[in-house]
């Protein structure tokens, strides 16, 4: 270690600890968010991983109740519960899940994810995994944050964002008639 600069020897010194990464799920797809959570939480993306050591990072997931599932997927995808007992067996579809819970897709996408190649590890990781419905994380886990997550899709600056010159200078898509009555928000 003595011909490592500071700058390197705190690289090396974050590569083997075990970090805590926060991520916003608000308009992601789960199943996406699931991969990489399960990358991080197992500690794939280390470079001495190994699936018999536990040498996966902490991550935090805010805001599970805004997540986005393309098409129809809230109604197509299923997802399989069985609880061993004579017709505990079901079937429940993604938005009937959300509405239940609505951490419970995503914690379902990322315990997925972790199937391969060794899934004897799966609850180990799991632990990992610390999911908030909306913005309220405990202060505890925040302050052992060190890094933030990209997330997995672009989102959209709504409209509201963009100043009244940016919006002037949008591209009209069409243009109205001039007998078109417009509201301008104003009340009678």
């Amino acid at each position: 270690m003595a011909g490592m600069s500071s700058f390197q020897r705190v690289q090396h010194w974050l590569t083997f600890t075990r970090q805590w990464h926060i991520v916003n799920a608000r308009w992601q797809d789960p199943h996406m968010l699931g991969e990489r959570l399960a990358r991080y939480i197992s500690g794939t993306h280390k470079p001495f991983y190994h699936p018999e050591s536990d040498c996966g990072d902490h991550v935090i997931v805010y805001n599970c109740k805004e997540i986005a599932m393309r098409a129809f997927d809230w109604k197509r995808t299923e997802y399989r519960f069985d609880n061993k007992r004579p017709k505990g067996r079901a079937n429940l579809p993604a938005w009937e899940i959300h509405q239940h819970d609505p951490c419970r897709v995503i914690w379902q996408s990322t315990y997925h994810a972790l199937r391969w190649p060794f899934p004897d590890y799966r609850k180990r990781d799991m632990e990992h995994l610390h999911l908030f419905p909306d913005e309220n994380v405990p202060g505890e886990l925040l302050k052992n944050v060190s890094n933030q997550l990209e997330q997995v899709m672009r989102v959209p600056k709504p409209i509201d964002d963009y100043s009244k010159e940016e919006r002037s200078q949008m591209p009209a898509l069409f243009d109205l008639p001039e007998t078109y009555a417009k509201d301008d928000g104003t009340k009678k």
